[in-house]
């Protein structure tokens, strides 16, 4: 499609006064128009300082001089030609302002050729405007040539980082339009040094591991879906990969890198108590959308969507997700993550220097962009009581005598082909306790060993049993020997009133019992002594939500409740106890983390115990 300027009506629709802030937005631009010029090959070549010298070349369709004379003035686009044409964008770029935009800023020189053409043409351009064109020999494609960013103004260069910093843009944005595009190889080079080169792949998960490296493409699962409107395609973190934010959560809508929230935590939802709190899964999600339900044309960058209302696709996203998750869960390994979590972050520049490698053709720069501070300090509050957990496991007392020391070296886990555990534990021996903490299991088999942390099991547990309670409808109650009175302010009070259906539910048995007092008379058993005022309290808070059911009152407080009365650590567990504990652990539907998402059982293998002796 040939080059037009668009008319006032349809300027007035998209026009978002393209600003070029950086070396970087440069680089996205001229990409993007490289990959919308159907080029399967494209190199961006930076030099000396940066913004001194950037230079993008493709073997794409290239423009002939009636199209080179109009594609520097402003809203000239092959992209569009009238106002409708915004319900079908599958273009990257579709304003006409970039190149604009760029040749008012700095010193331009474009060499391009089509197919058709015997000659190419060579121009020089400023402030839109052509200074100088001739024909010269040219394969077909096109080549950027640009010089002296911010040439002209002075201020805007004076607000430029420090050129690692601004190359650090640069890798970024060369990295996630080369993930949302595998079958274009894209090479980006920094002073005749190849930083990144990637081949068109026709598989995804290779050009993954190429850009974001082993450790998590290792860890990646994948999951598509199709239907007439769209195609989901998703790879997403198993359990044992997350990061501190969501810098490495990648979202491509018909081909264009985009942010959004919405899409983001409808995933994270369903790593909810299985990562820990405050940190977000990794993932790569390729959606092919029909035009006509996203909108594009909301921000100058073009990085917000809005996605329709008139179809499911959010949900559709999340059940794609939630089939492959749960059943590929992993037990963590706790050297991988020491190392993933002393990472420093770097610039992408000292990542080139210290992790630079040589594949054949091409080097490749590791991912090493996160600093990853994973907080799974446990909790030393001192719970109320330890009663609960003695009159859970009192059935087994008469038993514990007949219970030799010769238990602990056999296999508790046996038979238990049905378990919705790692089959190697299953084939775990108990071979003590670690600091009245931590149950060792041994598997001599495939030489690892693994350690339980007794509190956070007995909390999974205990959560999982509440859980299955509430929604069976079945929650076991006690009755309290003195009721608890509970005083409210009008609002509280108020809220309980509107909600005290959501609270019945739950296992508590409430009353009115004056102005602004609530009498509370039972409470469920799994909460055991001492925990449930605040849990009141804490439940009324969130009821300015809009909850879909009574669960939903405030699921993160049910679980720091429930877990009240779980063993401790530093509680001394019979032999018995333990036994009991570890087989109603294996059985849980997520038997690795407890309900806040801190790992239950992790994993050591004999060859990392053998390097700390030094015996490799």
């Amino acid at each position: 499609m040939s080059i037009i300027v668009l008319d006032e009506a349809t300027v007035s629709k998209i026009a978002a006064g393209e600003i070029i802030e950086n070396p970087a937005s440069i680089v996205k631009e001229l990409i993007e128009n490289s990959i919308d010029a159907n080029s399967k090959n494209i190199i961006v070549e930076i030099k000396g300082s940066i913004g001194d010298f950037i230079r993008i070349t493709d073997d794409g369709d290239g423009m002939d001089e009636s199209d080179l004379n109009l594609a520097f003035l402003r809203h000239a686009t092959s992209k569009l030609r009238t106002v409708e044409d915004l319900n079908n964008i599958v273009s990257l770029g579709f304003r006409g302002e970039a190149l604009a935009s760029i040749s008012h800023i700095s010193k331009l020189e474009v060499l391009t050729k089509t197919e058709d053409s015997l000659t190419g043409l060579r121009a020089e351009i400023s402030n839109g405007k052509i200074d100088k064109l001739n024909n010269v020999g040219l394969p077909k494609g096109t080549t950027f040539f640009v010089r002296d960013v911010f040439f002209n103004t002075p201020v805007r260069k004076k607000y430029l980082k420090n050129d690692n910093v601004e190359f650090n843009y640069i890798y970024e944005v060369v990295q996630k339009i080369s993930l949302g595009n595998p079958d274009i190889s894209i090479k980006l080079i920094r002073d005749n040094k190849v930083i990144m080169n990637t081949n068109s792949e026709a598989n995804i998960k290779n050009r993954i591991f190429s850009i974001l490296g082993r450790d998590i493409a290792s860890n990646l699962l994948n999951n598509t879906f199709n239907s007439e409107s769209y195609k989901i395609n998703i790879y997403f973190s198993n359990n044992k990969l997350y990061r501190s934010n969501r810098m490495h959560q990648y979202i491509y809508i018909n081909g264009r890198y985009v942010k959004n929230l919405e899409i983001s935590k409808i995933i994270e939802k369903y790593y909810y108590s299985l990562i820990p709190l405050n940190r977000y899964p990794v993932f790569l999600l390729y959606l092919d959308i029909d035009p006509i339900l996203v909108d594009v044309n909301i921000h100058p960058k073009k990085h917000e969507v809005k996605l329709s209302k008139d179809n499911n696709v959010l949900a559709i996203i999340g059940e794609t997700v939630e089939e492959v998750l749960y059943p590929n869960r992993r037990i963590p390994d706790p050297i991988e993550s020491y190392k993933e979590n002393k990472t420093e972050e770097k610039s992408v520049f000292e990542i080139f220097n210290d992790n630079l490698i040589n594949s054949n053709k091409s080097e490749i720069v590791q991912d090493n962009f996160i600093k990853n501070n994973v907080n799974a300090i446990e909790d030393t509050e001192d719970f109320q009581s330890k009663n609960v957990k003695i009159s859970e496991y009192e059935v087994l007392k008469d038993e514990s005598e007949d219970y030799n020391a010769n238990a602990e070296s056999e296999n508790i886990f046996e038979g238990n082909k049905f378990s919705k555990i790692d089959n190697s534990i299953l084939d775990a021996k108990i071979v003590g306790i670690l600091f009245k903490t931590f149950i060792i299991l041994e598997n001599t088999a495939l030489e690892k060993i693994y350690l339980v942390d007794q509190h956070a099991a007995h909390e999974r547990i205990m959560y999982e049993k509440y859980k299955r309670q509430y929604e069976s409808s079945s929650v076991l109650k006690q009755i309290l020997l003195k009721p608890e009175v509970i005083s409210l302010s009008p609002e509280e009070m108020s809220k309980v009133q509107n909600n005290l259906t959501q609270f019945q539910n739950l296992g508590f048995e409430i009353e009115e019992f004056g102005d602004n007092t609530l009498i509370l008379r039972e409470i469920p058993m799994v909460f055991g002594e001492g925990s449930y005022t605040n849990f009141i309290y804490d439940a009324i808070s969130s009821l300015d939500r809009n909850i879909k059911s009574s669960y939903e009152v405030d699921p993160y407080k049910i679980m720091k409740k429930a877990c009240k009365s779980a063993v401790k650590a530093g509680d001394r567990l019979s032999n018995i106890e333990v036994d009991y504990l570890l087989k109603d652990l294996i059985n849980c539907d997520n038997p690795y983390t407890c309900p806040h998402g801190r790992p239950t059982i992790i994993e050591v293998k004999k060859y990392d115990i053998e390097k700390l002796f030094l015996r490799e």
